[in-house]
C-alpha cells in the first residue's frame, strides 16, 4: 500500500500480519477484573464466575495449556531463565535479567541500546514469548521481544530461528504487535481497541490501542460463549435449569467445528469491511454461530491484498491445497470426507476437559480407536485394510491418513486433512508421502507399485516434476535435500521417528543424511535434524555419534557448523567401519567406504526451493 490508503486497506495490511496464519454466585458485573487489560462487556463474566458451580470443569481447564496461553509475568509464570546471561546473534545482543519482581531485557539491536520490561507472556508448552508495552500518546501497544524461551531445549532462541526462514543477521526480525496479532486468538473476548483509525498520523507514528480482553488466555467463554445470561438464569432458576450457554457437543457439525476453527483456522473478515470492527471491538463470531457468516478461511488460492507477497498464502499449503502450517486445522478438517460425508467434529478425537493436556486426545478412544469408532468394518480386520501387521506401525490409521506433514512451533504435527495416501498426487504436489515417511529408504515409484498391487490401477505412477529430485531417489532424501524448507523440515523429523524403517544397508546413510542436514541454511530444519539424529542414536545406538550430535549448537555460525558437520560425518563413517556395517547402495549417496558423495548431494541441494514461508505468528 502507498502512503495514504483508506482505513480498510491499511487495516488489512495489519490483518495479513495476523494470519502471515456458569456461576451461581454474585452478579456477573461484580466479578473482579483486577487487571487493567480485562473488560466485562458484551456479556463476558470470566472463568472465575464459572468456577463456583463448575469446579471440576474449571480445574480440568486450568490444567491445559489453553489456560496459560497468555499471562502476566511473575515468578510462577515466567519459564525463561532471567539470570543475566547474554544471547547474541550477529552484532545484536539480548540479556534477560531480573530486578526484584520485574523481568527485563537489556537489548542492543540494530545499533540501538535500551532496556525493555516484560509485560506479557504468550505460550507455555513448547516455547514462551515475551512482550513489552510501549505507549504512544493516549494509547499503547505490546511488542514481541526478540528472544524466546524454548521449553524442551531449556535455552533462549532468537525468535527468527523457530520459523521457516534462513539465518538472520541480527535479532531485529519477525517483530509482532500483540494488539493486531496474538490478542485475537490467544485470549478470550478480545477487543483490540484501535484508536484514531482515520488519523493520517497513524501511518507514520504507528498504531495506538486501548486493548482489553475478557480473560488472558483461552478460557471458558472462548468455547461456550459469553456467560452473563447463563449466570443470570442460574441465579433465578437454579443451576439445574440454567441454559443460555453453548455446549459444543450439542451443536451440528458445522457449528461444532467452528468453535475451534475460530482460532485453529487462519481467516479473514467476511465481508472485508468487517476489518474495522475486528480491530476495534474484536471478531464478530460467537460460539454456536456459523463461522462462515463472519470469516473467510484462508486457502491456497486466497488472493493477497494490500501489495503483499502474492504467494504468501499459497506457500502455507502443499500443492494440492493441504495445509502445511499449524493454525490451519479447520481447513484440513472441512476438506476431509470424514466431515463432508460423515459427522466428524473436533471432539470426535479431542476432549477439552479430559486426557493429557499435550494434545488433549480423548482418553476413551486410544490409537486406532479414534478412527474405528466410526469405521467399524475396518476395525474388525485392520490388517486386511492396511496390508501390514495389525499390531505394527504400518497399521496406524493416523500415520497413513493423518501423516505428520505440518510445521509449527518448531516441530512437525499431524495433518488434519484426513485422506488416503496417493504417491502420484503427493509427489506432484510436493507433499511428503505417508508411506515414505515411514519407509524412509524407499522411493515414490516403489510406493505406487505397492499400492497398485493392493488397490489396482487407480494408483498411477508419479510423474516427474520440473526441477525436482529424480523419482528413483529415496523420497525422504529427495525432500531432505531438494525440497523447500517445509519439505526439508518434515523429512528431518520423519527420519528420527520411532516408526522410521529402513534396510540394514541404509542404516549408515540415514545417519549421514541427518548429519548433513545439521548444516542446512534454515535453523528450524537444523534443529529438527539434530533432534532426529540424537533420537535415532538413543533408540538404535551403536554408532557412537549421539553425544556428538547433542553437542552441536544448531545456532552456531556457518564456519563452526561446517566444522561440526564434517566431524559428524567422519564419526559416522568411522563407527560404521568399526562395526562392520553393511555397505550402502550407490543410491544412498554414500560410497562403499561410508563417505558422503558430496557432489551428488549438492546436485540435490541446488534444487531446493528458496521460498520464505510466512507464518502468521
Amino acid at each position: 500500500m502507498r502512503a495514504s490508503p483508506s482505513f480498510l486497506a491499511a487495516v488489512l495490511l495489519a490483518l495479513l500480519a495476523v494470519v502471515a496464519a456458569s456461576a451461581c454466585g454474585g452478579e456477573p458485573a461484580a466479578v473482579a477484573a483486577p487487571d487493567p487489560l480485562l473488560h466485562r462487556e458484551a456479556g463476558y463474566v470470566g472463568s472465575a464466575a464459572c468456577r463456583e458451580c463448575h469446579q471440576d470443569q474449571h480445574a480440568s481447564w486450568a490444567a491445559t495449556h489453553h489456560s496459560t496461553m497468555t499471562q502476566r509475568p511473575a515468578a510462577a509464570t515466567v519459564l525463561g531463565r532471567f539470570d543475566g546471561t547474554a544471547i547474541t546473534q550477529g552484532q545484536d545482543r539480548a540479556r534477560p535479567f531480573r530486578d526484584g519482581e520485574r523481568f527485563l531485557m537489556e537489548l542492543q539491536v540494530g545499533g540501538v541500546a535500551r532496556t525493555a520490561e516484560v509485560e506479557l507472556l504468550v505460550g507455555s508448552r513448547r516455547y514462551q514469548q515475551y512482550f513489552e508495552r510501549r505507549t504512544l500518546r493516549d494509547g499503547a501497544s505490546f511488542f514481541r521481544l526478540p528472544i524466546l524461551w524454548h521449553v524442551e531445549l531449556q535455552r533462549w532462541l532468537p525468535v527468527d530461528s523457530v520459523f521457516l526462514g534462513p539465518d538472520a543477521d541480527g535479532l531485529g526480525g519477525h517483530a509482532a504487535e500483540w494488539n493486531t496479532n496474538c490478542i485475537l486468538c490467544h485470549n478470550t473476548g478480545p477487543r483490540p481497541g484501535l484508536l484514531g483509525a482515520d488519523d493520517p498520523a497513524r501511518l507514520q507514528e504507528g498504531n495506538r490501542f486501548d486493548s482489553h480482553v475478557a480473560e488472558l488466555g483461552i478460557a471458558c467463554e472462548a468455547c461456550h460463549g459469553p456467560g452473563e445470561r447463563h449466570v443470570a438464569t442460574a441465579r433465578s432458576v437454579g443451576a439445574g435449569g440454567a441454559h443460555a450457554i453453548v455446549h459444543p457437543d450439542e451443536l451440528d457439525k458445522e457449528r461444532a467445528v467452528a468453535v475451534c476453527g475460530q482460532c485453529h483456522g487462519a481467516r479473514l473478515p467476511e465481508p472485508p469491511r468487517r476489518a474495522r470492527e475486528w480491530f476495534t471491538t474484536g471478531p464478530t463470531y460467537r460460539p454456536g454461530e456459523k463461522l462462515l457468516d463472519h470469516v473467510k478461511p484462508i486457502e491456497r488460492d486466497t488472493p493477497v491484498r494490500g501489495g503483499g507477497d502474492p504467494e504468501a498464502f499459497a506457500l502455507r499449503f502443499w500443492g494440492d491445497g493441504t495445509p502445511r502450517l499449524t493454525a490451519y486445522e479447520y481447513q484440513g478438517v472441512v476438506a476431509s470426507k470424514c466431515f463432508t460425508k460423515g459427522q466428524l467434529t473436533c471432539t470426535s478425537c479431542h476432549a477439552m476437559h479430559e486426557g493429557d493436556p499435550k494434545g488433549q486426545l480423548r482418553p476413551d478412544v486410544v490409537g486406532n480407536a479414534l478412527c474405528t469408532q466410526c469405521h467399524e468394518d475396518i476395525g474388525r480386520d485392520v490388517a486386511a485394510h492396511s496390508k501390514h501387521a495389525a499390531d505394527g506401525p504400518g497399521s496406524s490409521c493416523l500415520a497413513c491418513h493423518m501423516p505428520k506433514v505440518v510445521f509449527g512451533v518448531a516441530d512437525i504435527h499431524r495433518s488434519h486433512r484426513i485422506d488416503s495416501p496417493d504417491p502420484a498426487r503427493d509427489g506432484e504436489a510436493g507433499r511428503p508421502h505417508a508411506c515414505t515417511l515411514c519407509h524412509v529408504d524407499r522411493s515414490l515409484p516403489w510406493a505406487a507399485d505397492a499400492m497398485r498391487r493392493w488397490g489396482g490401477d487407480a494408483y498411477r505412477a508419479p510423474t516427474p516434476a520440473a526441477a525436482a529430485a529424480p523419482l528413483a531417489r529415496a523420497d525422504a532424501a529427495a525432500n531432505l535435500f531438494a525440497g523447500d524448507a517445509a519439505a526439508r523440515a518434515v523429512a528431518a523429523k520423519a527420519l528420527g521417528e520411532p516408526t522410521a524403517t529402513f534396510a540394514p544397508d541404509h542404516a549408515v546413510a540415514v545417519r549421514a543424511w541427518l548429519a548433513i542436514t545439521m548444516g542446512d541454511g534454515w535453523p528450524s530444519v537444523r534443529l529438527l535434524a539434530r533432534r532426529s539424529l540424537s533420537a535415532l542414536e538413543a533408540r538404535r545406538g551403536g554408532r557412537g555419534v549421539g553425544a556428538r550430535a547433542q553437542a552441536v549448537d544448531h545456532l552456531a555460525g556457518v564456519d563452526q557448523r561446517r566444522k561440526d558437520v564434517f566431524a559428524l560425518l567422519d564419526a559416522v563413517a568411522a563407527a560404521a567401519r568399526t562395526a562392520g556395517a553393511v555397505p550402502p547402495p550407490s543410491a544412498a549417496l554414500l560410497g562403499r567406504d561410508f563417505r558422503v558423495d558430496l557432489a551428488r548431494v549438492v546436485e540435490l541441494t541446488d534444487l531446493q526451493g528458496r521460498n520464505l514461508i510466512a507464518i502468521g505468528e
